[in-house]
């Protein structure tokens, strides 16, 4: 069975797994080459279809992930694709370059030359340049590595002896290496330091004295900690994947994610009109304006204009009472002689 994994550390990072081998959904807008470090950073290696195992759970999050996902793919430097062979041409990044597996579907029919790099993009494969910035990656680790790289070593001369784990520590050849009492997992931004976790539904809270804790995603019920279903409470404007301690949303195809949790429409290409923004309401919500631009034009028009009439009048007032004020004081001078 392929099963959606916990995920209790900070970072945008969801594991499906099966038979201890796990994909990970990574939510970090990012680059080709920065998506292949970041899951070297996680102890796997940016997705590759090597083994049925493998396969098999793709084929299930190919249904789930929607969006634009970096895959292990990339066009040899100097090649051109052909349509001719499965993988147009394409090579694996690791493990046998040309594998077995057939993508089922290609988002377009045409030789490329230049470089390029595979998405997964909503149940296609989309041919790109590896330095666009997509919705995220897929990893592939070994399920006790899973958004986890708690296995990295850190080089250091000094070793533990500087106290730089917040709680285990291992000397090593050259450097150290971090790791966490039962009921914590290392953090995955920082592998320095711990956070609290659970595997289940509901684990024993960790308790001192009558103070008890739970880790993020879970809620205290008496001295246990019961998993929170995000997807239940409509924490997702689109679709929505649950975990043990957390959730990821996916939108379909013509949005995108906006703030990890709502699906804004995407602007057409070649689209220039932006909107005008009018001041918040009391409710909090921006409002948006529909009003076209050449409205605006024409109000500021007519605003100066009367503005320029209103001095005019204004002085000519001024200027007519001054002429008045002085009739007025020759003929008070004229009448006294």
């Amino acid at each position: 069975a392929v099963v959606i994994k916990n995920n209790n550390n900070s970072g945008p990072c969801l594991p499906v797994c099966s038979g201890g081998e796990c994909i990970t959904v990574n939510r970090d807008r990012v680059d080709f080459k920065t998506a292949e470090e970041a899951c070297r950073n996680q102890t796997g290696v940016l997705l590759t279809l090597q083994s049925q195992n493998h396969q098999r759970i793709f084929e299930v999050l190919t249904k789930q992930a929607f969006g634009n996902f970096w895959i292990g793919l990339r066009l040899p430097s100097g090649s051109c694709s052909d349509l001719s062979v499965p993988l147009r041409g394409y090579e694996w990044t690791s493990g046998d370059p040309n594998g077995t597996y057939v993508p089922s579907k290609w988002t377009a029919e045409a030789e490329l030359c230049s470089p390029r790099c595979v998405s997964l993009s909503y149940q296609r494969w989309e041919e790109r340049f590896c330095s666009d910035h997509l919705d995220g990656f897929l990893c592939r680790s070994e399920q006790k590595f899973a958004c986890r790289g708690e296995d990295r070593t850190f080089k250091s001369s000094a070793g533990c002896r500087s106290g730089p784990c917040e709680q285990q520590c291992t000397d090593v050849g050259g450097g150290f290496k971090c790791s966490c009492v039962r009921g914590y997992r290392t953090d995955l931004l920082d592998p320095r330091r711990c956070r609290q976790f659970c595997g289940e539904g509901s684990c024993p809270a960790l308790c001192e004295g009558e103070r008890c804790s739970c880790p993020d995603g879970f809620v205290l019920s008496g001295r246990t900690c019961e998993d929170v279903d995000e997807c239940e409470m409509g924490q997702c404007s689109g679709g929505c994947v649950n975990s043990f301690g957390s959730f990821m949303c996916f939108c379909p195809e013509g949005f995108r994610l906006h703030n990890e949790v709502r699906c804004v429409p995407v602007r057409p290409a070649g689209s220039s009109t932006t909107p005008a923004a009018e001041p918040v309401s009391k409710n909090g919500t921006l409002k948006v304006s529909t009003v076209p631009k050449g409205v605006f034009l024409w109000i500021w028009v007519v605003v100066a204009v009367t503005l320029v009439a209103s001095v005019v009048l204004i002085r000519f007032y001024v200027v007519k009472r001054q002429y008045r004020f002085t009739k007025l004081s020759d003929y008070q001078q004229n009448t006294k002689f």
